[in-house]
C-alpha cells in the first residue's frame, strides 16, 4: 500500500454519467469535538505520492478550522492530524462541512459533498465488517494454537476464506456502481489480491469509459496495465520483481523490537520467508493468519520468518505483532516508505514476501494464502 493506497489501500452506470472535471475553488469547514490543538494538513493522495495542499492549525477548544484551495477535478484527499488520524475525502469544487467527534471519526457527518458522503458511508460499513473478519481470523488462530481437530479447523478456514472473498467483493461493488471517480479508484486500490484485480477486466474497462478524463483514473489504469505486463512476464518465466528467483537475496541489517541489529544473512542455513508488511496495511493484517498457519506447521523443519515492517511508529508495530500472534523475528527502521529495504527489493506494495533457501537464494516470491503452505510442503522436508 504505497504512500497510503494499496499500490498506494455496484449497478453499472453508463459513460454518459456526470464526471466532475471543471476547475474550481473549494472550502472545507470542520467542527470536531475533542480535537487536539496543533497542525492539520490537507493532502492529495495519488498512486505515486502524497501532496500537501493546505495546512492550518487548531488553536482553541472550539474544534473549528477551515481548509481551502482549488481542484482541477474530483480527487482523493485526506485531512491528516498530527497523531496520524485522518479523514478521507472525495473532493470536488464547492463548499463542504464536516461535523463530529475526534474520538469517533468513523461517524462524522458530511454535507455539501455527495462523493465524500458516499465514501464515508462505505468506509464505516467496511470498518465494521473488517472488525468481524478480524475476530474470525483470531478464532482460527486460536484453533491452531490449541491444535483443534483437522475437521474443525478446515471448516473454520473454509468459512473464513469465503467471508474474505465476500469482503473483497464489496470493493468491486462500490467501484462498479459509484458515479464518483475518486471513490472508484479508492475501492479498487484497496483490493488485496492482484490476481482478482486483473481478472476484473470488464469492470476496469467500464471505469475507464465512465471517467475518461480523470487523471486519478488514468493513473490507476496505467498501474493496472503495468501489473498485467508484470504478471504476463512472470507467467512466461521472467520474474517481474526487482529481486529475481535464483538470485541471492540482498542482505540488510535493521533493528529488531528491542533495538538489536539483525541481519538477513544471520539466518543462513534455514529456509526463510522475508515478509514485508506493516501494522497500518489492512491486506497485510488479513494475510497474517495464513502466515501464522504456515509458521506453526513448518517452524520445526528448518524454516523461519523474518518480518520486515514499513511502520513509522514503534507502538502500533509492536501491538500488531502481539494482536496477530506473529511469534517470529521482526525488524524495522521505522521509516515508512523511506526504509532502506524499499529500493533494495524494489517494493511497490505490501504485503510482499520472498522465500529463500538455506544458501540465501530466492526460490519463490509473493506467496499468498494457500500458495505459501503448498510451496513449503514442496520444499521443506
Amino acid at each position: 500500500m504505497k504512500k497510503y493506497l494499496l499500490w498506494l489501500a455496484m449497478g453499472v452506470f453508463l459513460a454518459s454519467c456526470s464526471e466532475q472535471t471543471e476547475k474550481g475553488d473549494f472550502k472545507i469547514d470542520v467542527h470536531l469535538n475533542n480535537v487536539p490543538l496543533g497542525q492539520v494538513f490537507l493532502e492529495e493522495l495519488t498512486l505515486q505520492n502524497v501532496k500537501v495542499v493546505d495546512t492550518t492549525a487548531v488553536k482553541d477548544a472550539s474544534g473549528n478550522f477551515s481548509l481551502k484551495g482549488m481542484v482541477a477535478e474530483q480527487g482523493l484527499y485526506r485531512i491528516r492530524f498530527a497523531d496520524g488520524k485522518n479523514i478521507l475525502l472525495a473532493l470536488d469544487a464547492g463548499d463542504m462541512k464536516i461535523d463530529g467527534d475526534y474520538n469517533n471519526l468513523e461517524k462524522i457527518t458530511v454535507s455539501g459533498s455527495e462523493a465524500t458522503t458516499e465514501m464515508q458511508a462505505f468506509v464505516q460499513d467496511i470498518s465494521k465488517k473488517a472488525m468481524v473478519l478480524t475476530e474470525e481470523m483470531r478464532a482460527v488462530d486460536s484453533l491452531h494454537n490449541i491444535k483443534a481437530p483437522d475437521s474443525v479447523l478446515q471448516t473454520k478456514v473454509a468459512t473464513l476464506q469465503k467471508n474474505e472473498k465476500a469482503f473483497q467483493q464489496e470493493f468491486f461493488d462500490l467501484a462498479a456502481k459509484t458515479k464518483n471517480p475518486a471513490n472508484a479508484v479508492f475501492a479498487i486500490s484497496q483490493v488485496s489480491d492482484p490476481r482478482a484485480l486483473l481478472e476484473n477486466k470488464k469492470l476496469i474497462a467500464d471505469i475507464k469509459t465512465r471517467f475518461p478524463k480523470n487523471e486519478l483514473v488514468k493513473s490507476m489504469i496505467d498501474k493496472l496495465t503495468e501489473m498485467e505486463s508484470a504478471a504476463t512476464g512472470a507467467a512466461g518465466g521472467e520474474e517481474a520483481a526487482a529481486v529475481k528467483i535464483g538470485q541471492e537475496a540482498p542482505d540488510f541489517t535493521l533493528p529488531d523490537v528491542s533495538g538489536k541489529m539483525v541481519s538477513l544473512a544471520s539466518f543462513r542455513g534455514k529456509y526463510v520467508l522475508v515478509d514485508f508488511w506493516a501494522s497500518w496495511c489492512k491486506p497485510c493484517r488479513m494475510e497474517n493468519p495464513n502466515v501464522v498457519k504456515a509458521y506453526q506447521q513448518f517452524k520445526d523443519k528448518n524454516f523461519t520468518i523474518l518480518g520486515v515492517s514499513l511502520d513509522q511508529k514503534k507502538e502500533p508495530w509492536l501491538q500488531a505483532i502481539k494482536d496477530d500472534g506473529l511469534t517470529w523475528n521482526h525488524v524495522s527502521d521505522l521509516k515508512f516508505w523511506e526504509s532502506a529495504v524499499v529500493p533494495l527489493y524494489g517494493i511497490q506494495g505490501i504485503p510482499m514476501n520472498y522465500l529463500l533457501d538455506p544458501q540465501g537464494k530466492v526460490i519463490a516470491s509473493n506467496l499468498r494464502g494457500e500458495d505459501l503452505e503448498a510451496k513449503l510442503k514442496e520444499i521443506v522436508k
